[in-house]
């Protein structure tokens, strides 16, 4: 089988002229007496080129839930899977202009257009209707018939026991109940739950990861007329994403938030996640129109294909880190002489040792800009190369100004180049209280001005806790019985804004700076 990113390049770039198959010209004249309708079948119509399903089951003869019953480790259940030499059965992908039929289309149009009169979806405006309700599919899940299953199995409670139908929030803090009785959050069998099922797949199996969950959400929520969008986020302190589901501000929901089956409702942008976010990409029929740019750039040379996977695909997804981060920017940064003729440019954000492209800039003249690029990130600027990214020059941060922050206003750039007076850091290694090693041999990491990572290795001394007397000391031998060892303290000398690590993170720790009652070094984390 050709890679799926092939096909794809393929099916986008082959398809661009191609206005769609009959299949919509004939659903579209069937509603003919009624505008809107025939309206929002031209709105599926231009962007269906760009969707396609893939079926996926799990190939076993016993029951998935069946076998979950008794087990409440997911590790174990995982274990226990895999001695059953259970299997996935994935498909080819299939273009929803293969796919989709008469019935198909107008059954899932009828049934939009009845969920859109409910009380919590009247305010609701016809584009919003079209994006966040409309769409018979919500990823790359087989085309199956959710829309008329979910609605007839949640619709009739919603209008039986919310208090105030007429609100959105209230309909889905309901909703979401229910569903948690049908679907559950579970890390187990993770490789094959996190993809996109169908609803049967999903209600078989049970336990689902938190992308599988959000999935489910998202099409039961639209099947009852609540308009949705499926949210994948990338967090600052860690490098696991996480996907939720997105309520807009539209209709009668005045206030933004997020929530799906294993988390509680938080309004987007609160504390909790500002600067939490370096990148939020939200599902969507409609396709980002730069990440066509960028196909349409490097479509001809074959040789970028393993940019375009990891960075350009799939293009029906948006840019919301703005929803998520109240510390975004727009970023313009020169361009050398050499680069200038590149038609986009990357910033690249480094993990586990490597550095990776996180957002498309486009190239004018002297110069490149990024949109919904965050603060207290570490960056550094790449270019295609062959089948990666190559990247240039030195790395650099973005900083809050003083008092509050303009959102899209111009950032202040603070380069990593190791100025600033040499400070003393102190870095701790926790131990257990029998630990009998004096010094502990600790290799650390520094960027240095040549760009590259400098190993630095050095003894960490151990150091020992009266109780008693709430003192801290140096261990020796002698001190045993009065003294508990608590940790390996490791002192560096190093300059202001130099980006650090060690050999038992896969990422950077932070950048150095000096705290201002101790004159020490101090982490920034990013």
């Amino acid at each position: 089988m050709k890679p799926l990113y092939v096909i794809l390049l393929f099916a986008l770039t082959s398809c661009s002229a191609f206005e769609g198959p009959a299949v919509f010209d004939r659903v579209a004249a069937s509603y003919a007496d009624d505008p809107q309708k025939k309206e929002a079948v031209h709105y599926l119509q231009q962007y269906a080129k760009y969707h396609y399903g893939v079926s996926r089951h799990l190939n076993h003869p016993v029951e998935v839930e069946r076998l979950r019953k008794g087990i409440a480790n997911d590790s174990v259940f995982r274990h226990h899977l895999d001695s059953l030499e259970y299997s996935y059965v994935i498909g080819s992908p299939v273009m929803d202009e293969d796919t989709l039929t008469d019935e198909f289309l107008r059954e899932n149009i009828d049934l939009a257009f009845e969920a859109w009169q409910r009380p919590w979806a009247r305010d609701v405006s016809f584009d919003d209707f079209c994006r966040y309700i409309l769409p018979y599919r919500n990823g790359d899940e087989e085309l199956h018939g959710w829309r008329r299953y979910l609605k007839e199995k949640y619709e009739s409670a919603i209008l039986d026991s919310v208090a105030d139908p007429t609100s959105i929030r209230e309909v889905v803090l309901f909703l979401i109940r229910q569903l948690r009785r049908e679907i559950a959050y579970g890390p187990a069998m993770g490789s094959f739950t996190r993809n996109l099922l169908t609803v049967e797949g999903m209600e078989r199996i049970r336990w689902m990861e938190c992308r599988g969950c959000a999935h489910y959400v998202t099409l039961a929520m639209r099947a009852c007329g609540i308009p949705c969008a499926m949210i994948t986020t990338h967090w600052r302190f860690t490098e696991v994403p996480h996907t939720s589901v997105h309520f807009p501000a539209v209709g009668s929901n005045d206030r933004a938030f997020r929530l799906t089956i294993g988390d509680s409702l938080i309004y987007m942008g609160e504390p909790k996640d500002t600067m939490a976010s370096w990148c939020t990409w939200q599902t969507s029929y409609e396709p980002n129109e730069d990440l066509l740019e960028l196909l349409d750039d490097y479509s001809n040379s074959r040789r970028q294909h393993r940019v375009l996977q990891r960075f350009a695909l799939p293009v029906t997804r948006q840019d919301v880190t703005p929803d998520m981060s109240t510390t975004y920017r727009c970023l313009s940064l020169p361009v050398p002489d050499s680069l200038r003729h590149h038609r986009h440019l990357f910033l690249c954000r480094f993990h586990d040792w490597k550095w990776y492209p996180i957002r498309a800039g486009k190239v004018d003249g002297d110069s490149v800009r990024f949109s919904n690029s965050t603060i207290r990130q570490w960056y550094r600027l790449g270019y295609p190369d062959a089948d990666s990214v190559k990247t240039f020059g030195g790395t650099f941060t973005l900083v809050a100004d003083s008092g509050a922050i303009a959102k899209g206003s111009s950032p202040q750039i603070r380069p990593y180049n190791l100025t600033g007076d040499t400070v003393l850091f102190k870095m701790v290694y926790g131990c257990k209280a029998d630990e009998t090693r004096l010094t502990r041999r600790v290799t650390t990491f520094y960027w240095n001005d040549r760009n590259e990572w400098q190993p630095f290795t050095q003894d960490a001394i151990l150091w020992g806790f009266n109780e008693k007397t709430m003192e801290w000391r140096v261990f020796d031998k002698s001190m045993r019985g009065v003294f508990k060892p608590v940790f390996h303290l490791l002192q560096v000398r190093l300059p202001k804004w130099t980006v650090f690590t060690d050999n038992e993170t896969p990422r950077p720790l932070g950048y150095l700076f000096t705290d201002e009652e101790t004159g020490e070094g101090c982490f920034m984390q990013f």
